[in-house]
């Protein structure tokens, strides 16, 4: 006998986060965690947070926390209708496993939803986007890091300086700007570590920088490309960060826009890597004037309303994406990464108290859409 059809019953929404034992509660992301479950109490959506530990391995359900009256509690709770996943993953051997252990829970008679499917890497996202012409006037070139001799080549066809970062990467860590001082041959390396510590080193012969840079890679994959300027007047770097989600009626939408600025001297924006949050519209008018600061608005906009319905075709059914724009100092618009498990905290801390409530709402939204989606299909 079917279940009836009642649009006022709650989900269950299951939000996947990275083990982190330094902390407490022991998980990523607590913060934006604690937010959807309050979004989630406004929408008759209840939130359990788990980490890929907390899959019982035998499909029964799971083992995770439950924030309740002001804290986190240990819970074990049953398999949720959707799974928000926001596990940054190490490498492609620790996403395999932990979808082997979710397929389990399928296995066993337990049907859940994923709430979007994400992206694979930076190459494979640039490799999607290269195909299509609308977003190749704003691609930097781009290839997989191989040896040193691809670097001394890159390095003279691209006026002595490269960037390099990894194809699985998040928060600007393991980033690289190499720099050769052509004359005597001197490479200069400012980068951040994979604890995203800034860090400077400057090698007098080529052969123990080179042989450095590929220690500092080891076994990662990572992309190359030309270093782009964009900085700022005062030599701090920027990106523009747009975020795009699906709403409550399943359709794209962007939720806010916030310049992501750097300290000087670094090599990334990245607020994890100690950068800002400043309002867009007057940096940006402050920067380039307000004629080409609206042509720079009309381009993100543009791309940012093209970038989501495409990638979507090509990985699959996604939530929301994270988009970052580089901007040259010629007011050129770059395409810098899209991450399909953004953060949201430059709202917070610009004050865009409507761009910060939808982008914790809108993923609890978007969940209980498919929840009922499904619902309506089981029912008909």
């Amino acid at each position: 006998m079917n279940q009836q059809f009642t649009p006022a019953a709650s989900a269950v929404m299951g939000v996947m986060v990275s083990e982190n034992h330094n902390v407490s509660p022991p998980f990523g992301e607590a913060l934006f965690c604690r937010r959807l479950t309050l979004a989630g109490a406004r929408h008759h959506l209840k939130v359990y947070v788990f980490t890929a530990e907390g899959i019982l391995g035998d499909g029964s359900g799971f083992e995770g926390y439950q924030y309740t009256r002001g804290k986190w509690i240990n819970v074990s709770f049953p398999v949720p209708d959707i799974i928000y996943d926001r596990v940054s993953y190490r490498d492609p051997r620790q996403l395999q496993l932990t979808r082997q252990k979710l397929a389990h829970i399928t296995e066993a008679g337990h049907q859940f939803q994923y709430l979007a499917r994400g992206l694979s890497g930076k190459w494979n996202v640039y490799q999607s986007l290269k195909r299509r012409k609308i977003f190749l006037p704003y691609l930097p070139k781009t290839a997989k890091y191989k040896d040193s001799r691809q670097l001394a080549r890159w390095l003279h066809q691209h006026d002595n300086e490269v960037f390099l970062k990894p194809h699985s990467g998040t928060h600007g860590k393991m980033t690289l700007h190499i720099r050769l001082v052509n004359e005597d041959q001197h490479l200069m390396l400012t980068g951040r570590d994979r604890n995203n510590a800034l860090f400077q080193k400057h090698f007098h012969e080529w052969e123990t920088g080179a042989a450095w840079v590929d220690r500092f890679i080891g076994e990662r994959a990572f992309i190359i490309q030309p270093y782009l300027q964009l900085t700022d007047s005062d030599g701090r770097p920027f990106d523009v960060r747009v975020l795009m989600q699906k709403n409550e009626s399943g359709r794209w939408s962007l939720t806010g826009m916030a310049v992501r600025l750097g300290e000087k001297d670094s090599v990334t924006s990245n607020l994890h890597g100690g950068g800002t949050a400043v309002e867009a519209g007057r940096f940006l008018t402050l920067e380039f004037g307000e004629s080409a600061a609206e042509m720079i608005f009309g381009t993100i906009r543009r791309l940012s309303a093209e970038i989501p319905e495409y990638l979507e075709s090509c990985f699959g059914r996604l939530a929301e994406l994270g988009i970052d724009f580089g901007i040259d100092r010629k007011g050129r618009v770059w395409i810098i990464e899209v991450n399909s498990k953004p953060g949201r905290s430059a709202f917070f801390q610009i004050g865009d108290q409507m761009s910060a409530r939808k982008s914790v709402e809108n993923p609890v939204m978007y969940a209980r859409y498919l929840w009922l989606r499904q619902l309506r299909r089981v029912n008909s």
